[in-house]
Order: C-alpha cells, then sequence, then structure tokens
C-alpha cells in the first residue's frame, strides 16, 4: 500500500471517528450544559465547518490527515467533558448498597 493511501484511509477513519462520536453523543442526548462543554462544542462546529472546505479541496492526504485528527481530538474533548459534567451532576449515595 502506497503512503499516501496509507495516509488517505488514516484520515477517513480520524474523520469517521469523529463524526460517530459526535452522532453518538447527539443519540444519547449528551448535551453540553457547563460553559467548558458549550465552549468546546462551539470549537467543534466552528472547526468542522471551517475544515470541511479545505478537507475537499485538499490536494494531499497528509493535510486532510491532520485536519481530521484535530477534528477528532477535538470532538473527544467535547465528548469527555460532557461525560466529566454528567458524572459530577449525577447524585452519588453515601453508602451505596452492596
Amino acid at each position: 500500500m502506497h503512503s499516501d493511501e496509507s495516509e488517505m484511509r488514516e484520515a477517513i477513519r480520524e474523520l469517521a471517528a469523529a463524526l460517530e462520536t459526535m452522532l453518538n453523543l447527539i443519540k444519547a442526548d449528551a448535551l453540553p450544559t457547563t460553559p467548558e462543554a458549550q465552549r468546546l462544542m462551539r470549537k467543534v462546529m466552528t472547526h468542522l465547518d471551517e475544515s470541511s472546505d479545505q478537507i475537499s479541496d485538499s490536494a494531499g492526504s497528509g493535510e486532510i490527515l491532520s485536519v481530521a485528527g484535530a477534528l477528532n481530538r477535538l470532538v473527544i474533548s467535547a465528548r469527555e467533558q460532557i461525560l466529566d459534567d454528567a458524572v459530577a451532576a449525577s447524585p452519588m449515595p453515601d453508602h451505596p448498597e452492596m
């Protein structure tokens, strides 16, 4: 397999992972409720909007891979913040049943 083809496959995997994570958050109604989570989701949406033209017009797979990787990292950060916020907001019993 050529290096360009390998990079393109990796870029597509990165994009697919980011989109799958976003879809799973939507399916789970995992909405960003804290300012930090909302900031991260705005950053994700802005990055996705700004990079879509760059991805479609790009000549090199390396450029697509870097954009896709950055988007995936942003989405994962947003997901982790949303999950951390949900855990922090959930009531925890003082003495869990054994």
